[in-house]
């Protein structure tokens, strides 16, 4: 079969693999779409380490071929859930399977969905509606990020959100609070087409800058700051400014070495900052079936939020697409 594997540093090439054959438990499935995200980008130009992983674990496909002891008709539409755990751990036992201290990521040490076929334990596997396009179907991953960041934020029916950037997280995480019954959703979107689709999301009020929103709200008004930029960004330092005095902040961004904090006005203003890593287990619905839902749902609001699909062979594309945000690109796919 055919499948994308990381290179030297920022090299990506499609190579010959063997199939996989499921194993007791495990499934098959024929790749449908996968999404590329920051996580991939940041490994495709790391300095080592990458070399030989198979990206991809926004994954949505066809049940192809089943394990024995695996109840799942072949034909079935899923979307995985890119986790696999020990399963027996304190953390795997009460939910929190994101925690697990033998965790392995399909995409990272694991292979991932960048090919024709992948193989993945029937646990990981969320039934979708058969009629759901692909392309949508394979946000459920980054939605499950959202509602994980939603319900570690306690969202309140009267709170008043503001979201810190546009890329698809920071969009995906607009339908989240809506959905978990934030009373008004704030949004900084820098681009004029992230603007655009910010807006058709359901964002009240979007701005081009943190400090537009500030200008606009003032620092006491602002309930609860979603943080999704990561990186090298300020974006904490922003989020302590834009929240009220006992405010919350949650970072679902993934930062690079000790990003600042304004310490003396987070203690001012008493504030709490929670990390969102993943997704879990631990309520009474996964967060990855709420993502299901939503996704399933608001299929055709959330369709534009894919803005370039690339056949397996154009992959190196795909991926200098996504890393490219000249081209309005959101979310980059590749559909096997």
């Amino acid at each position: 079969m055919k499948a994308a594997v990381f290179g030297e540093h920022g090299q990506i090439r499609v190579v010959e693999r063997e199939r996989p054959e499921p194993r007791p438990g495990w499934v098959v499935l024929d790749v449908s779409a996968v999404g590329i995200c920051g996580s991939d980008l940041n490994l495709l130009y790391a300095s080592d380490g990458s070399k030989g992983v198979q990206p991809g674990h926004e994954v949505a496909g066809i049940v192809s071929s089943v394990g024995d002891g695996v109840d799942l008709a072949s034909g079935s539409q899923v979307a995985v859930e890119p986790i696999r755990s020990c399963g027996t751990c304190y953390y795997c036992r009460c939910g929190k399977h994101n925690l697990c201290t033998s965790v392995r990521l399909f995409g990272f040490a694991a292979p991932g969905g960048m090919a024709e076929w992948m193989t993945v334990p029937a646990s990981a596997l969320y039934a979708l509606p058969p009629d759901l396009p692909v392309s949508v179907a394979a946000l459920a991953e980054p939605m499950a990020v959202c509602v994980r960041g939603a319900r570690i934020a306690r969202l309140d029916m009267h709170d008043r959100v503001a979201i810190l950037g546009a890329g698809s997280i920071g969009l995906l995480s607009i339908v989240a609070a809506r959905a978990a019954g934030a009373g008004e959703v704030l949004i900084t979107a820098r681009h004029p087409h992230q603007q655009e689709l910010a807006r058709a999301l359901g964002a009240d009020q979007v701005f081009d800058s943190h400090a537009a929103l500030l200008a606009a709200v003032g620092d006491q008004h602002v309930d609860v700051v979603i943080e999704t930029v990561g990186g090298k960004a300020d974006t904490l330092d922003e989020a302590v400014q834009i929240a009220r005095s006992g405010g919350r902040i949650v970072m679902l961004g993934v930062f690079e070495g000790s990003p600042s904090i304004p310490g003396m006005a987070f203690f001012v203003k008493e504030l709490t900052l929670a990390a969102s890593n993943c997704y879990g287990r631990e309520s009474r619905q996964p967060d990855f079936a709420i993502a299901v839902q939503l996704v399933s749902r608001h299929a055709g609001l959330l369709a534009p939020l894919v803005t370039h699909t690339f056949s397996l062979d154009q992959v190196a594309n795909a991926f200098a697409t996504a890393a490219d945000k000249s081209n309005r690109s959101i979310k980059v796919q590749v559909q096997p």
